[in-house]
Protein backbone atom coordinates (compact mmCIF):
# COMPACT_ATOMS: atom_id res chain seq x y z
CA UNK A 1 0.00 0.00 0.00
CA UNK A 2 1.30 3.65 -0.92
CA UNK A 3 2.83 5.84 2.09
CA UNK A 4 0.18 8.50 1.58
CA UNK A 5 -4.05 8.06 1.88
CA UNK A 6 -3.82 5.53 3.85
CA UNK A 7 -6.75 6.67 6.26
CA UNK A 8 -8.40 7.97 3.17
CA UNK A 9 -8.24 4.62 1.35
CA UNK A 10 -8.88 2.02 4.12
CA UNK A 11 -12.53 2.55 4.87
CA UNK A 12 -12.27 0.16 7.59
CA UNK A 13 -9.41 1.14 9.78
CA UNK A 14 -10.78 4.61 9.81
CA UNK A 15 -14.13 3.63 11.03
CA UNK A 16 -12.83 1.35 14.03
CA UNK A 17 -10.22 4.40 14.16
CA UNK A 18 -13.15 6.83 14.77
CA UNK A 19 -15.30 4.69 17.06
CA UNK A 20 -12.91 4.32 19.33
CA UNK A 21 -12.22 8.35 19.19
CA UNK A 22 -15.52 9.23 19.91
CA UNK A 23 -15.18 7.78 23.12
CA UNK A 24 -12.31 9.33 24.17
CA UNK A 25 -13.04 12.64 26.66
CA UNK A 26 -10.57 15.59 26.76
CA UNK A 27 -7.58 13.93 28.33
CA UNK A 28 -5.22 16.88 27.56
CA UNK A 29 -8.05 18.97 29.80
CA UNK A 30 -8.10 16.48 32.37
CA UNK A 31 -4.23 15.73 32.91
CA UNK A 32 -4.06 20.04 33.37
CA UNK A 33 -7.16 19.32 36.56
CA UNK A 34 -4.81 16.63 37.72
CA UNK A 35 -1.58 18.94 37.16
CA UNK A 36 -3.19 21.99 38.82
CA UNK A 37 -4.92 19.76 41.62
CA UNK A 38 -8.57 20.87 41.07
CA UNK A 39 -9.57 17.15 39.43
CA UNK A 40 -12.49 15.85 40.99
CA UNK A 41 -13.01 11.59 41.58
CA UNK A 42 -15.68 12.38 38.87
CA UNK A 43 -13.37 13.89 36.22
CA UNK A 44 -11.15 10.93 37.69
CA UNK A 45 -13.49 8.21 36.54
CA UNK A 46 -13.94 10.19 33.24
CA UNK A 47 -10.25 10.21 32.46
CA UNK A 48 -9.93 6.49 33.33
CA UNK A 49 -12.84 5.86 30.72
CA UNK A 50 -10.75 7.49 28.26
CA UNK A 51 -7.55 5.58 28.98
CA UNK A 52 -9.96 2.30 28.40
CA UNK A 53 -10.25 3.00 25.14
CA UNK A 54 -5.82 4.08 24.23
CA UNK A 55 -5.32 0.41 23.80
CA UNK A 56 -7.97 -0.62 21.09
CA UNK A 57 -7.41 2.79 19.48
CA UNK A 58 -3.33 1.76 19.59
CA UNK A 59 -4.87 -2.26 18.33
CA UNK A 60 -6.01 -0.55 15.08
CA UNK A 61 -2.71 1.33 14.21
CA UNK A 62 -0.71 -2.12 14.69
CA UNK A 63 -0.86 -3.03 11.17
CA UNK A 64 -0.56 0.44 9.15
CA UNK A 65 1.74 1.02 6.59
CA UNK A 66 2.26 4.98 6.45
CA UNK A 67 5.54 6.45 8.46
CA UNK A 68 3.61 8.85 10.43
CA UNK A 69 1.07 6.63 11.32
CA UNK A 70 3.66 4.50 12.49
CA UNK A 71 5.09 6.81 14.56
CA UNK A 72 2.12 7.71 15.91
CA UNK A 73 1.32 3.69 16.92
CA UNK A 74 5.07 4.43 18.83
CA UNK A 75 4.23 7.40 20.58
CA UNK A 76 0.63 6.54 21.91
CA UNK A 77 1.32 5.31 25.62
CA UNK A 78 -1.50 3.12 26.57
CA UNK A 79 -1.33 4.02 30.30
CA UNK A 80 -3.43 1.45 31.60
CA UNK A 81 -1.28 1.68 34.74
CA UNK A 82 -2.99 4.82 35.58
CA UNK A 83 -6.25 3.81 34.39
CA UNK A 84 -5.51 0.67 36.70
CA UNK A 85 -5.15 2.62 39.44
CA UNK A 86 -8.29 5.26 39.10
CA UNK A 87 -9.80 2.05 38.64
CA UNK A 88 -9.17 0.01 41.89
CA UNK A 89 -9.31 2.82 44.10
CA UNK A 90 -12.11 5.23 42.79
CA UNK A 91 -16.26 4.15 43.32
CA UNK A 92 -17.79 4.36 39.69
CA UNK A 93 -20.67 6.85 40.82
CA UNK A 94 -18.37 9.34 43.53
CA UNK A 95 -19.83 12.63 44.50
CA UNK A 96 -18.45 16.06 43.27
CA UNK A 97 -16.91 16.99 46.35
CA UNK A 98 -13.67 15.16 47.57
CA UNK A 99 -14.09 16.32 51.15
CA UNK A 100 -17.46 14.62 51.72
CA UNK A 101 -16.37 10.81 51.74
CA UNK A 102 -17.66 8.05 49.66
CA UNK A 103 -15.09 7.90 47.33
CA UNK A 104 -12.54 5.19 47.77
CA UNK A 105 -13.84 2.09 46.91
CA UNK A 106 -13.98 -1.17 49.76
CA UNK A 107 -10.54 -2.79 49.47
CA UNK A 108 -8.79 -0.71 48.51
CA UNK A 109 -6.97 0.68 51.67
CA UNK A 110 -7.46 -1.46 54.66
CA UNK A 111 -7.89 1.07 57.66
CA UNK A 112 -10.63 2.92 55.72
CA UNK A 113 -12.36 -0.02 55.48
CA UNK A 114 -11.98 -0.82 59.25
CA UNK A 115 -13.57 2.33 60.02
CA UNK A 116 -16.77 1.96 57.40
CA UNK A 117 -17.36 -0.90 58.92
CA UNK A 118 -16.95 0.77 62.33
CA UNK A 119 -19.37 3.18 61.42
CA UNK A 120 -22.14 -0.09 59.75
CA UNK A 121 -21.79 -1.93 62.66
CA UNK A 122 -22.87 1.67 64.82
CA UNK A 123 -26.27 1.81 62.43
CA UNK A 124 -27.03 -2.14 62.97
CA UNK A 125 -26.99 -1.26 66.53
CA UNK A 126 -29.32 1.68 66.10
CA UNK A 127 -31.57 -0.34 64.35
CA UNK A 128 -30.78 -3.28 67.27
CA UNK A 129 -32.12 -0.26 69.75
CA UNK A 130 -34.96 0.88 68.10
CA UNK A 131 -36.80 -2.69 68.15
CA UNK A 132 -35.53 -2.85 71.88
CA UNK A 133 -37.17 0.09 72.58
CA UNK A 134 -40.16 -0.21 71.16
CA UNK A 135 -40.39 -3.66 72.68
CA UNK A 136 -39.56 -2.44 76.49
CA UNK A 137 -41.82 0.72 76.26
CA UNK A 138 -44.79 -1.01 73.90
CA UNK A 139 -44.98 2.07 72.21
CA UNK A 140 -45.37 0.61 68.27
CA UNK A 141 -44.69 4.02 66.73
CA UNK A 142 -41.10 4.97 68.34
CA UNK A 143 -38.16 5.36 66.31
CA UNK A 144 -34.70 6.50 66.47
CA UNK A 145 -33.59 9.33 63.81
CA UNK A 146 -30.87 11.63 63.45
CA UNK A 147 -30.22 15.30 62.30
CA UNK A 148 -27.13 16.82 61.78
CA UNK A 149 -28.07 19.48 64.43
CA UNK A 150 -29.66 17.76 67.23
CA UNK A 151 -27.45 14.45 66.35
CA UNK A 152 -29.70 10.89 67.50
CA UNK A 153 -32.52 11.00 69.17
CA UNK A 154 -35.68 8.72 70.37
CA UNK A 155 -38.79 10.30 68.98
CA UNK A 156 -42.38 9.86 70.51
CA UNK A 157 -45.45 10.83 69.27
CA UNK A 158 -48.02 12.81 71.45
CA UNK A 159 -49.81 10.01 72.33
CA UNK A 160 -47.41 7.91 73.85
CA UNK A 161 -45.89 10.72 75.54
CA UNK A 162 -46.87 9.31 78.84
CA UNK A 163 -45.39 5.37 78.42
CA UNK A 164 -41.79 7.25 77.48
CA UNK A 165 -39.47 5.96 80.93
CA UNK A 166 -38.45 9.36 82.24
CA UNK A 167 -35.96 7.17 84.45
CA UNK A 168 -33.87 6.47 81.23
CA UNK A 169 -34.85 9.14 78.49
CA UNK A 170 -33.55 12.41 78.92
CA UNK A 171 -35.80 14.80 76.58
CA UNK A 172 -33.66 16.34 73.78
CA UNK A 173 -36.56 18.29 71.63
CA UNK A 174 -40.00 18.97 71.72
CA UNK A 175 -42.06 19.40 68.72
CA UNK A 176 -45.86 20.01 67.98
CA UNK A 177 -46.66 16.40 67.58
CA UNK A 178 -44.22 14.69 69.95
CA UNK A 179 -40.71 14.89 72.33
CA UNK A 180 -37.88 13.65 71.50
CA UNK A 181 -35.20 11.75 73.60
CA UNK A 182 -31.79 10.84 74.76
CA UNK A 183 -30.14 8.09 76.43
CA UNK A 184 -26.57 7.18 77.65
CA UNK A 185 -26.17 4.16 75.36
CA UNK A 186 -27.55 6.13 72.73
CA UNK A 187 -25.19 8.88 73.28
CA UNK A 188 -21.89 7.16 73.65
CA UNK A 189 -23.08 5.06 70.62
CA UNK A 190 -23.55 8.09 68.81
CA UNK A 191 -19.23 9.39 69.17
CA UNK A 192 -18.86 6.41 68.01
CA UNK A 193 -20.21 5.96 64.80
CA UNK A 194 -20.18 10.01 64.27
CA UNK A 195 -16.06 9.71 65.22
CA UNK A 196 -15.97 6.76 62.45
CA UNK A 197 -17.65 8.38 60.00
CA UNK A 198 -15.38 11.75 60.37
CA UNK A 199 -12.36 9.52 60.45
CA UNK A 200 -13.76 8.03 57.22
CA UNK A 201 -14.31 11.11 55.50
CA UNK A 202 -10.91 12.40 56.71
CA UNK A 203 -8.89 9.51 55.54
CA UNK A 204 -10.52 8.93 51.73
CA UNK A 205 -9.69 12.71 51.19
CA UNK A 206 -5.72 12.27 52.26
CA UNK A 207 -6.17 8.77 50.27
CA UNK A 208 -7.61 10.65 47.12
CA UNK A 209 -5.05 13.28 47.12
CA UNK A 210 -2.21 10.71 47.12
CA UNK A 211 -3.53 9.02 44.11
CA UNK A 212 -4.16 12.76 42.52
CA UNK A 213 -0.30 13.04 43.11
CA UNK A 214 0.44 10.10 41.42
CA UNK A 215 -0.98 10.86 38.62
CA UNK A 216 0.46 13.80 38.49
CA UNK A 217 3.36 12.06 37.90
CA UNK A 218 2.81 11.05 35.04
CA UNK A 219 1.45 14.54 33.34
CA UNK A 220 4.39 14.49 30.69
CA UNK A 221 2.90 10.96 29.63
CA UNK A 222 -0.38 12.49 29.71
CA UNK A 223 -0.15 15.07 27.45
CA UNK A 224 2.11 12.91 24.93
CA UNK A 225 -0.74 11.17 24.99
CA UNK A 226 -3.26 13.60 24.87
CA UNK A 227 -1.12 15.17 21.96
CA UNK A 228 -1.29 11.44 19.78
CA UNK A 229 -5.07 11.16 20.07
CA UNK A 230 -5.57 14.84 18.92
CA UNK A 231 -3.10 14.43 15.67
CA UNK A 232 -5.13 10.87 14.87
CA UNK A 233 -8.74 12.43 15.25
CA UNK A 234 -7.34 15.42 12.86
CA UNK A 235 -5.92 13.21 10.54
CA UNK A 236 -8.97 10.76 10.79
CA UNK A 237 -11.24 14.07 10.04
CA UNK A 238 -9.44 15.00 7.05
CA UNK A 239 -9.46 11.83 5.50
CA UNK A 240 -13.30 11.11 5.91
CA UNK A 241 -14.04 15.09 4.72
CA UNK A 242 -11.31 13.85 1.66
CA UNK A 243 -13.24 10.84 1.07
CA UNK A 244 -17.03 12.51 1.49
CA UNK A 245 -15.96 14.84 -1.15
CA UNK A 246 -13.52 12.82 -3.22
CA UNK A 247 -10.65 14.79 -3.08
CA UNK A 248 -7.41 13.70 -4.89
CA UNK A 249 -4.36 13.78 -3.28
CA UNK A 250 -1.69 16.31 -4.49
CA UNK A 251 1.71 15.66 -5.68
CA UNK A 252 4.49 17.62 -3.80
CA UNK A 253 7.28 18.30 -6.05
CA UNK A 254 10.54 20.57 -4.95
CA UNK A 255 10.76 22.38 -8.72
CA UNK A 256 8.49 25.87 -7.42
CA UNK A 257 5.91 24.95 -9.41
CA UNK A 258 1.88 25.14 -8.35
CA UNK A 259 -0.04 23.05 -11.16
CA UNK A 260 -3.25 22.95 -10.44
CA UNK A 261 -6.02 21.75 -12.85
CA UNK A 262 -9.73 21.59 -11.73
CA UNK A 263 -9.02 23.27 -8.85
CA UNK A 264 -12.03 22.96 -5.71
CA UNK A 265 -12.96 25.22 -3.11
CA UNK A 266 -14.30 23.29 -0.42
CA UNK A 267 -16.33 26.69 1.56
CA UNK A 268 -17.68 27.94 -1.56
CA UNK A 269 -18.92 24.35 -2.44
CA UNK A 270 -20.83 24.18 1.16
CA UNK A 271 -22.24 27.32 -0.14
CA UNK A 272 -23.99 26.84 -3.59
CA UNK A 273 -26.07 23.83 -2.90
CA UNK A 274 -23.80 21.05 -3.10
CA UNK A 275 -22.58 22.16 -6.76
CA UNK A 276 -18.97 21.24 -7.55
CA UNK A 277 -17.07 24.90 -7.33
CA UNK A 278 -13.88 24.61 -10.07
CA UNK A 279 -11.26 26.97 -10.96
CA UNK A 280 -10.58 27.40 -14.36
Amino acid sequence: MKQYGELKDNIMLRGELIEELSRVYDIERLAGKVAFGTVNARELNSLKSSLSHIPNLKANLKSVNSKLLKELYERLDELTDIADLIDKAIVEEPPISIKDGGIIKSGYNSEIDEYKQASIEGKNWIVALEAKERELTGIKNLKIGYTKVFGYYIEVSKSFVKQAPIDRYIRKQTLTNGERYITEELKVMEGKILGAEEKVVNLEYLEFVKIRDEISKNIERLQQTASTVATIDVLVSLAQVADDNNYVCPEMTLDGVIDIKDGRHPVIEKMIDSRKFCSK
